[in-house]
């Protein structure tokens, strides 16, 4: 505002505005500025209109009107003598040019390089003289420059970088983010994961990366008056127990340095202590890190040294007294562009309107829509509509077309315009001041209209492979495509993606994660995720491939199951270890009060587990009310519906050997209850009603795959071994001969799902008649075993199919795989 406001102040004298509220805040702003200046013999260009001196020479000013300050200055253009104003000639407005009009951003950009390509390839037009002319650069730019590189077009980038925004650039907001959020986990991510800053040590940055994921070391917080810092506290007692002094005296040295250098007083030491930091974590000598890189270092090294000049210069006066000089160099870089020197020769890569008036053979203007080429100049924008009428301010300036048309008239061969209905930041159209040529479909062939990408070597290298329209192979290609098809042939064309060096390592694998002492290992959850689908689980289960993440959760989504699932099992060995049967007491409507404090002592056990973060136990404790109501509550319902019941097992593991197919069935059973009749019950404790599962019977007739998590466990209790039972060491038969009921049981809900019951008190309120379901029940454990041998067959051949499972499109869309 401040340099627009002498022409505010000249237009409402001229007009003689009666001035209100707000005119009285510009007219004081408007003189605190004078006199700022004046005081410091200090001039703002904007506020000078110096006396027009031609100094004996002739002036030619070409296409004033897509000048912004042009009427401002208009009437002294005009009549002075020695300046001649070049005006685009009228005739060039006769016609619209044509704008190429495309379903979406993708196939835009494919026909603009291949338009470029056509005019170097047939038209013999050198690389250097042609031009692309991109509105939003920043969003368009990589796209743009992605393309050019697989089509092997030469390129060269003639736009600033704000240096702020680049990759090196970044490391000082980084590092004041560390400073302002405490080293909150995404802080510290963002900055020790930047690839473009040359790191001493990037091993140990990213095990401190991964330390704060394993930890939830999310934020730091204060409590109790106190700040406590996240990641100190989870150093003293990491989860699991994983020893982390390395990563703490590495995190201690980064943070002294970080503090050291955002805290700086005055712009020298900011640059005393960031060569202190440099000096201590970074290795200029790396081979990857990249002259630019060292470039735009050094640049934003020497901004900081002209702020010092400064300072030093005024240190005498207010003028740089700053409460945070580290915040305004940040702010300062913001509003420094970098424009990269290249060496290369190719297609100029251009900002849209820098070059309207540049003389090349070839142009092309991309997302030429409606708002992104459009101009229009507003004088005193900062003003409402009204304040603008009252000063007699002219229309707003639309200049749009004059650039359209500058764009058309200097190019020595060809302009080009396209644009899409689907961009990448939105949904565009036409400009106005083009001819649209839609090109999004043939109402025919419902295909896409394509002018210049018919003959794309890619397309047809495609078309070949897929054996359509092309009948011989493209008679040459770019060395990307000769690259990638080279290494495609010596894979082979087997779909099982399993051939050479391939074969080994699924071997290796299955070896290693599915096999012990020579026996395919089988669980209910190996199995539903294989016939989920067998690709799927090849990787994940298979080739342990998991999805590289950086991201550090407050609480696991499984956290509070695995903690209520914790809870139950301490409290029920408890019981089991004082001879103690689950009791409820129908008058007080409770359990006894020797049971409440086993309970209790149970969730304080729980919650102290180590296997929990510093972080995650905070917050446990601060729910801990919530999360005794809710468990307090479930336990209430279970010894009401099994008062006297004793338990047998809790977390127990069953294994179930078959030596002659050469597998053997393992699975971790919740809890075994005993009734008083000497009756056996299994449960599967769940979080919610929503977590047990609804296909627990096989339907021959839909032929879809149950969950057989019950019938398994059922099977492995009655005929498999318990492993170290009472503290022993060996394996032993298990002491339970027959399994009488089976249930899913939600603790949230406190409520049961029987799946299998001979006993009359879970069967009585049943609907359905039980012995229908136990048939079923009995159905679903056949089905158990002929999945087993598809599943065995699948893992000794090693080739994991996806069609020997029912996978659709969707379940592929929504693969973390895909």
């Amino acid at each position: 505002m401040l340099p627009m406001l002498a022409l505010w102040k000249k237009y409402a004298d001229r007009q003689g505005v009666k001035p209100d509220a707000e005119d009285q805040d510009l007219s004081e702003l408007y003189n605190r500025y004078k006199a700022f200046l004046d005081e410091n013999g200090f001039f703002d260009p904007a506020w000078e209109t110096p006396p027009f001196d031609a100094n004996g020479k002739k002036y030619f000013i070409f296409f004033p009107e897509i000048l912004m300050d042009y009427l401002e200055y208009k009437e002294i253009l005009e009549s002075a003598s020695e300046i001649t104003l070049v005006h685009i000639p009228k005739e060039f407005y006769s016609h619209k040019p044509d704008g190429y009009f495309y379903k979406n951003t993708r196939i835009e950009l494919k026909e603009a390089v291949n338009f470029l390509r056509n005019k170097n390839e047939v038209e013999h037009i050198s690389w250097d003289r042609m031009a692309v002319s991109v509105p939003d650069l920043e969003s368009y730019g990589p796209y743009l420059e992605r393309d050019l590189k697989l089509y092997q077009i030469p390129y060269t980038v003639k736009a600033g970088k704000i240096l702020s925004k680049t990759g090196a650039g970044k490391i000082f907001t980084q590092m004041q983010n560390c400073f302002e959020e405490k080293f909150s986990f995404a802080s510290m991510r963002d900055l020790l994961l930047n690839k473009e800053l040359p790191w001493k040590n990037e091993e140990l940055n990213g095990s401190l990366i991964a330390f704060g994921m394993a930890n939830n070391c999310i934020c730091s917080f204060e409590y109790d008056g106190k700040d406590v810092d996240v990641w100190e506290e989870s150093f003293k007692k990491p989860a699991k127990g994983e020893g982390a002094e390395l990563e703490a005296s590495y995190y201690r040295e980064l943070k002294r340095h970080i503090n050291l250098v955002v805290g700086s007083k005055t712009f020298s030491e900011i640059r005393i202590n960031y060569f202190k930091f440099r000096e201590k974590f970074f290795d200029f000598s790396i081979d990857n890190f990249s002259v630019q890189n060292n470039q735009i270092l050094s640049r934003c090294i020497s901004e900081l040294g002209s702020l010092i000049d400064l300072e030093e210069k005024y240190a005498d006066t207010k003028i740089f007294d700053l409460s945070n000089p580290y915040s305004f160099f940040c702010r300062y870089l913001d509003d420094k562009a970098y424009v990269p020197q290249s060496s290369q020769n190719g297609v100029q890569i251009l900002q849209y309107k820098n070059a309207a008036c540049a003389p090349f053979d070839v142009h092309v203007v991309v997302d030429a829509s409606q708002n992104s080429v459009s101009v229009v100049y507003k004088e005193l924008s900062f003003l409402r509509e009204d304040k603008r009428l009252a000063l007699n301010l002219a229309n707003d300036t639309d200049i749009t077309r004059d650039f359209i048309v500058l764009y058309s008239m200097l190019s020595q061969n060809e302009t080009l315009y396209t644009c899409s209905a689907q961009t990448i930041t939105g949904y565009g159209f036409a400009n106005s001041y083009l001819n649209e040529i839609n090109c999004v479909k043939d109402e025919k062939t419902n295909k896409e209209i394509v002018k210049y990408s018919k003959d794309d070597l890619y397309l047809n290298e495609r078309r070949f492979l897929v054996n359509k329209t092309v009948k011989e192979f493209p008679e040459r290609l770019y060395s990307d495509e000769y690259n990638g098809f080279i290494k495609w042939v010596s894979l082979g064309s087997d779909k099982t993606m399993i051939k050479g060096n391939r074969t080994e390592l699924v071997e290796n694998k299955v070896s290693e994660n599915l096999k012990k002492d020579g026996l395919v290992k089988i669980s209910p959850t190996a199995l539903k995720k294989f016939f989920g689908c067998p690709r799927l689980f090849m990787m994940d289960k298979v080739l342990d491939i998991n999805s590289p993440g950086n991201e550090a959760e407050l609480i696991g989504m499984y956290t509070m199951g695995d903690l209520n699932h914790k809870i139950l099992e301490l409290y029920c060995k408890s019981l089991k270890k004082n001879k103690l049967v689950l009791a409820y007491i129908e008058d007080k409507d409770s359990i006894p009060e020797e049971h409440s404090k086993i309970l209790m002592q149970s969730v304080e056990e729980a919650l102290n587990t180590p296997e929990y973060s510093y972080l995650v136990k905070q917050i446990l404790k601060t729910e801990k009310s919530k999360i005794v109501k809710t468990i307090e509550n479930m336990v209430k319902e279970l010894s009401k519906k099994f008062s006297g019941y004793s338990p047998v097992e809790n977390e127990a593991w069953y294994s179930y050997k078959d030596e002659k197919k050469g597998f053997v069935i393992n699975g971790c059973v919740d809890c075994i209850l005993k009734s008083p009749s000497n009756k056996y019950l299994i449960i599967d404790f769940k979080n919610s009603d929503k977590a047990i599962p609804s296909n627990v019977y096989y339907d021959e007739n839909e032929n879809i795959n149950p969950d057989v998590q019950l019938a398994i466990y059922k099977y492995i209790v009655e005929n498999g071994t318990a492993e170290k039972r009472h503290g022993e060491d060996e394996t032993k038969k298990t002491i339970v001969d027959k399994v009488s009921a089976c249930m899913f049981y939600s603790i949230k809900d406190s409520k049961p799902g029987v799946v299998y019951s001979e006993m009359e008190e879970f069967t009585r309120d049943k609907k359905t008649d039980q012995g229908e379901l136990n048939i079923l029940f009995e159905k679903t454990t056949d089905r158990c075993f002929e999945m087993i041998d598809i599943f065995l067959d699948t893992v000794l051949k090693k080739e994991f199919n996806p069609e020997t499972a029912e996978v659709s499109f969707s379940d592929c869309v929504s693969c973390a795989y895909k």
